[in-house]
């Protein structure tokens, strides 16, 4: 969002540049009930840790006085350079100025935002006010960018619902952070939520989907913040010129240093079976340790153990279906559960259990199904931290 032209035409973070242009946006529109920027505060506390860190501004809000205060990171990155360390550092500071705020809003790139928003979700526990990430297609010098209208009226969101989860707003859409996902580089609707609906849509007035929100944690339940995601995984997407060697040789060779794979498979979660292999390295990876989970290469739809015949040799593998889970959130709650340090017989039920909404009830398989049944219409409830 805040990025300019550099010496060579490429674009790339300026510091201090979205901080001023936040100032004169909010001061532009005093009649529209957004907070007012009173400060730009140095992230002196965190100097330390931030100066090797990201491409994130956050703004707290308080509603009463409306009142604005931007924070900016001393260096900034480019999102494709964020990673859990980055993941750990936003959620922190969230947790250190919660007491005073009432509100969140976090500008980040867009190209890994759906992980870094999916992570933060799982990582404040107890949350019971709204985290809005939000940034833009184009840059917020071009007169062609989205960058005003998205974070104005994420200002507008995190002061004015009461929606206590960790969002995406994008292009007058709120979405849920862990259902989210990018889905356009060339569009200004770059987000979607494919297998749940969007929590509120913004046009000529707010339109919230309360019904949808996660419960507010209960009296007493105070925020909490996991830290130490770690980032020991890999994401293997199927196709049908796959070298099955080389999972084979990361199921036996790279498990000292790869803890689990993801596996982006067809349709409801199908693999081949004619090549003895590929269930030889999901054998291999489960002796060793590793934890395997497969999501669907579908945008919609949910990856279904038992569906098809080829999928039976998955399940004796041992393997985990992440049924409606993003890839994002996928390898979000991984990351997270590993933090946890949950027990290997825990964690399938666990990664097919909703925390933070970020996934359904399994669908009845095909298989099982009779002519009568129907799939349950997922609830916005989450169940409490393991």
């Amino acid at each position: 969002m805040g990025m300019q032209p550099d010496s060579t035409g490429r674009l790339s973070p300026v510091p201090g540049y979205l901080s001023e242009q936040i100032h004169v946006m909010v001061a532009l529109h005093p009649a529209d009930n957004l907070p007012e920027v009173y400060e730009v505060a140095p992230v002196q506390q965190l100097d330390t840790v931030l100066h090797k860190s990201r491409a994130s501004h956050f703004w707290p809000l308080i509603s009463e006085s409306h009142t604005n205060q931007v924070k900016e990171y001393p260096k900034l990155l480019d999102s494709s350079d964020m990673g859990p360390p980055e993941w750990s550092i936003i959620a922190q500071d969230i947790f250190d100025n919660y007491n005073r705020f009432d509100g969140f809003v976090v500008i980040m790139g867009t190209d890994t935002m759906a992980y870094c928003a999916s992570a933060v979700s799982f990582m404040l526990e107890n949350l019971g006010k709204p985290v809005i990430f939000t940034g833009s297609q184009v840059p917020i010098h071009r007169a062609s960018s989205d960058a005003r209208r998205n974070l104005l009226s994420s200002l507008r969101v995190a002061a004015s619902l009461r929606v206590p989860e960790v969002c995406i707003f994008f292009e007058q859409v709120l979405l849920r952070a862990n259902r989210s996902r990018k889905c356009d580089a060339g569009s200004f609707r770059a987000f979607d939520s494919p297998n749940f609906p969007a929590l509120a849509t913004l046009g000529l007035e707010l339109r919230p989907r309360p019904d949808l929100f996660l419960r507010a944690p209960p009296p007493g339940r105070r925020l909490a913040v996991q830290g130490g995601m770690g980032a020991r995984m890999v994401v293997v997407k199927m196709a049908p010129c796959f070298d099955v060697g080389a999972l084979l040789r990361l199921a036996t060779a790279g498990y000292e240093t790869c803890r689990a794979v993801v596996l982006e498979l067809y349709g409801t979660g199908n693999a081949p079976s004619a090549d003895p292999r590929f269930h030889q390295a999901l054998r291999a990876a489960r002796s060793h340790g590793m934890v395997v989970v497969v999501t669907s290469q579908c945008a919609r739809g949910s990856a279904v153990p038992g569906t098809y015949a080829v999928s039976q040799e998955l399940e004796r593998a041992g393997v985990i279906h992440a049924l409606d889970m993003t890839t994002e959130a996928t390898c979000a709650k991984l990351a997270y559960l590993f933090s946890k340090g949950v027990a290997e017989d825990q964690l399938a039920r666990l990664m097919q259990t909703s925390l933070r909404g970020e996934v359904g009830p399994a669908p009845i398989s095909l298989a099982a199904a009779s002519p009568a049944a129907s799939s349950p219409t997922p609830s916005p409830g989450a169940e409490p931290c393991p």
